[in-house]
C-alpha cells in the first residue's frame, strides 16, 4: 500500500494532483509561525492520497505507531474542518488504485482542535505520517485503520535522541529529544522540553515514541503518546529476555513521529595498543606490548551496542610484521581474555616479545575475538593495526684471545694476540669501522699513577692522577682487525695496597670499547635486556708472575721494538730515581 500527502496547486486542480514530498516548518527560531500547517508559504496546499482501500475512504494524517498487545498509539495531526477529524477521498481511480481528497480538504493543523473526534493536536513537531482511515465516518473516534505514508507524508526535520539499553531490565531508557526543524532556508534546533517549541499537552504539541522492530512503528514492543517533557526520561521495554553475548546482536528502533533512530543490543569488542616499549628497539631486546580490550558503550545512541556484558572467553592475535608487508609476519601469538567486560569496561594484556628480527619499521597489529566467539554489534572495530616501532640493528663481535673466542685475558702484563670480527645483526660487514680500547687507570709510563695534596678553597685535600690509555684502529674490508694488545692493569688495586684507598681517589680500573661504524652510528650491545655503547674485557689473574708461555706476536718485529724502547724508558726512570 502507498500513501502520499500530496501537495495540490488550486489553479490545477480540475487536471490532476501535484506531489511535494514533504512540508517545511513555517515558524523560525523565535516563532513557531504556523507550525507544519499546508497552504503557508513556503508550503502549498495539500490532500490526501490513498492507494489499495478503495474509493470514497475517510483519511486523515496522524504521529503513530503499533505497540503489540496494546493497538495503535496515535495522536491526529490533520483535519477536514473544525468539526470533522477525516476528509474523504473521491470516486475516481488516479492510477494504481489510489483515490484523492478534493482540493483544501485536508489542513495540516496548526491548532489543537477538540471538536472532532478524535481530538486534533498540532502539526508541531517533525515525523514522517501514518495515513489513518475509516469507511463510514469523518468522525470515526477511535481509529484502526493505518497505512504508512513515509516520505510521501514527511514533516521535515528529525531528532536526536540519546537512548541507552539496560541488560538488567531489558528496557531502552529514552532522554529528552532534541527537535531539528527544517524551514525553507535552513534549520535550527529545540529541546523537546523548550515550553514555546517543545512538547506541551495544553497547547496540543504531542509526540508518539515507541521502540519498534522496524524504523517507522509498524511492529513496536512499547510504545506511547507523550504529552508532558517530564516523562523523560523514559524507559521503554524491548520484549526481550536472557540477552547474552552469544544473543544477537538485536537492532532495535527507538521510533518518534515516525522517524526511527536505531540502537544494538549486544556487545562491542574494541582493541587498542596502548604502548610499546621501548622504541626504538634493539636487536635481542624485548619488546614490551601493551594493549587494551575493551567493551565501550557506543553513547549516546548505542548505535554499535557495548551495552551487554562480555562472559564468554575469546582470543585476541598479536601479529609483527613489516610496515607494507602483512604477510610476512616475524611473530604472532594469541591471548585468550577470561575477564567480565561489563559495558565500559576493559582490560589491559601484556605481551614480550624478544626482538629476533632483521631491522627495519615494523607494525604491531592486535585483533579481538578472532575465532568469533562473541556476538557483536561491530566487527569491524575489532583490528588496531595502526602502531609503528623500529627495530634496530646491534653490533655482533667475534673476539678471539690467542685463538679463543672470550673477552677475558688470562693475567695482566702479558702481550696477546688479538683478533677482531664485528659485523651487525642483519648480517652487514662492518667494514672501515673505528673502534677504539680504553684502559683507565691501568699502568702509565707517561704518567704513572698518583696521589697528591691540593687546596680548595683554603681547604687541603688529596686527588688522585688518572690515566686513559686509549687505542684506536681501523677494521679493514671484511670487518677484521688483528694486533697485539698487553693489559696493564695496576696492582696498586690489590688488597696488600689497600692503604692507598686508591679507588676512592681516581675511580676504578676498567678496559673496555667502543666503536663508530662508518655511516657514523655508534655501535651497540645487548646485555641483559639493556643497550651499551661499550663492552668491557676482563682480566682472570692480576696477581700472576708467571711463568709465561711462549708465543709468536702479532706485528713482533715491530711491537718487539717498541717494548725495547719501553724498556729503555723505564731503564731511564730509575737510572734518574736513583741518582
Amino acid at each position: 500500500m502507498l500513501v502520499s500527502l500530496l501537495l495540490l496547486q488550486p489553479t490545477l486542480a480540475a487536471t490532476g494532483f501535484t506531489n511535494q514530498q514533504s512540508l517545511y516548518f513555517t515558524g523560525s527560531s523565535s516563532s513557531v509561525g504556523q507550525y507544519y500547517q499546508d497552504a503557508i508559504s513556503p508550503n502549498i496546499d495539500v490532500g490526501i492520497e490513498l492507494c489499495g482501500q478503495g474509493p470514497s475512504q475517510y483519511v486523515g494524517g496522524l504521529y503513530a505507531l503499533f505497540v503489540t498487545g496494546s493497538g495503535w498509539q496515535y495522536v491526529p495531526v490533520t483535519y477536514s474542518s473544525s468539526t470533522l477529524a477525516f476528509g474523504q477521498t473521491g470516486s475516481t481511480d488516479v492510477g494504481g488504485g489510489c483515490y484523492r481528497t478534493t482540493d483544501g480538504a485536508i489542513f495540516v493543523s496548526p491548532s489543537k482542535l477538540t471538536t472532532p473526534d478524535p481530538d486534533i493536536m498540532r502539526a508541531a513537531f517533525p515525523g514522517q505520517l501514518w495515513i489513518g482511515y475509516d469507511s463510514s465516518s469523518p468522525n470515526p473516534g477511535t481509529i484502526s485503520n493505518f497505512v504508512f505514508g513515509g516520505s510521501n507524508a514527511e514533516l521535515k526535520g528529525s531528532y536526536t535522541i540519546t537512548r541507552t539499553f539496560d541488560q538488567s531490565t531489558n528496557d531502552i531508557t529514552i532522554s529528552t529529544p532534541t527537535i531539528t526543524f527544517t524551514t525553507q532556508s535552513g534549520s535550527f534546533s529545540k529541546s523537546a522540553s523548550d515550553t514555546t517549541f517543545g512538547i506541551d499537552d495544553t497547547a496540543g504539541r504531542h509526540m508518539v515514541i515507541g521502540v519498534c522492530d522496524d524504523n517507522q512503528g509498524t511492529a513496536c514492543s512499547d510504545g506511547q503518546v507523550v504529552t508532558d517533557s517530564s516523562s523523560f526520561p523514559l524507559a521503554l521495554s524491548t520484549g526481550l529476555s536472557g540477552v547474552t553475548d552469544q544473543t544477537g546482536p538485536i537492532t532495535k528502533y527507538v521510533v518518534d513521529n515516525g522517524l526511527g533512530y536505531d540502537i544494538c543490543i549486544g556487545t562491542n569488542l574494541q582493541v587498542a595498543v596502548s604502548s610499546i616499549s621501548p622504541d626504538p628497539v634493539y636487536y635481542s631486546q624485548n619488546l614490551t606490548i601493551q594493549f587494551t580490550v575493551s567493551n565501550p558503550r557506543d553513547t549516546p545512541t548505542e548505535s554499535n551496542g557495548g551495552n551487554v556484558d562480555v562472559t564468554t572467553d575469546f582470543d585476541v592475535e598479536l601479529r609483527i610484521y613489516p610496515v607494507g608487508q602483512p604477510s610476512n609476519e616475524v611473530y604472532a601469538t594469541n591471548i585468550t581474555v577470561t575477564d567480565l567486560l561489563v559495558p565500559d569496561g576493559s582490560t589491559t594484556k601484556t605481551v614480550i616479545w624478544p626482538a629476533i628480527a632483521h631491522s627495519g619499521n615494523y607494525i604491531v597489529s592486535v585483533e579481538a575475538d578472532i575465532g568469533d566467539a562473541i556476538n557483536e554489534c561491530n566487527e569491524g572495530d575489532n583490528v588496531d593495526n595502526n602502531d609503528q616501532f623500529e627495530l634496530k640493528p646491534i653490533t655482533i663481535p667475534t673476539i678471539l684471545i690467542d685463538g679463543d673466542a672470550t673477552r677475558t685475558f688470562n693475567y695482566s702484563n702479558v702481550p696477546y694476540n688479538v683478533k677482531m670480527h664485528f659485523e651487525n645483526s642483519d648480517g652487514d660487514i662492518l667494514s672501515n669501522a673505528t673502534v677504539v680500547i680504553t684502559e683507565e687507570n691501568g699502568l702509565s709510563l707517561t704518567a704513572p699513577t698518583q696521589i697528591y695534596n691540593r687546596s680548595d678553597n683554603g681547604d687541603a685535600k688529596q686527588d688522585g692522577l688518572r690515566v686513559s690509555t686509549v687505542v684506536t684502529f681501523l677494521t679493514d674490508d671484511a670487518g677484521n682487525a688483528s694486533f697485539t694488545f698487553t693489559p696493564t692493569y695496576n696492582k696498586l688495586y690489590l688488597p696488600q695496597y689497600g692503604y692507598t684507598d686508591l679507588d676512592n681517589y681516581i675511580g676504578n680500573y676498567s678496559l673496555y670499547y667502543t666503536g663508530t661504524q662508518s655511516d657514523a652510528e655508534p655501535f651497540r650491545f645487548v646485555v641483559k635486556g639493556s643497550v651499551y655503547t661499550n663492552q668491557s674485557f676482563t682480566i682472570a689473574n692480576t696477581s700472576y708472575t708467571g711463568p709465561y708461555v711462549d708465543k709468536t706476536l702479532t706485528q713482533e718485529t715491530m711491537v718487539s721494538q717498541v717494548m725495547d724502547f719501553i724498556y729503555q724508558t723505564f731503564a731511564a726512570f730509575l737510572d734518574t730515581v736513583r741518582g
